[in-house]
């Protein structure tokens, strides 16, 4: 039997897996596509998926009894940011990624 933990931790895998899945279609067909059978453009159904990843990141850090304990940090995100940037201008410098408009113009 898991603990209600391992229960949201398991739910917390689930929802990112649905939020690539959904950023990659975005990717394949744009964000403003509407998907054959759906009411949604893909871009609102990418924050759908955003807002159910982090319910679960809440449900967890309650489940947890503060264990798991999720604040958003600035710090970790500029630096990630900066990480992403750095592969961002590599893959531009290969011809594999446009510049951007202002880089261009």
């Amino acid at each position: 039997m898991m603990t209600l933990t391992q229960y949201y931790l398991v739910k917390l895998a689930e929802e990112a897996s649905e939020v690539a899945q959904i950023a990659l279609k975005c990717a394949h067909f744009g964000v403003s596509e509407v998907q054959p059978g759906q009411s949604l453009t893909n871009a609102q159904r990418c924050y759908a998926e955003l807002n159910d990843l982090l319910a679960m990141v809440h449900q967890l850090g309650k489940a947890s009894g503060g264990e798991f304990y999720f604040s958003q940090d600035g710090f970790a995100m500029a630096n990630k940011i900066a990480k992403v940037d750095r592969y961002l201008a590599y893959s531009q410098s290969l011809g594999l990624v446009e510049l951007n408009a202002e880089a261009q113009s």
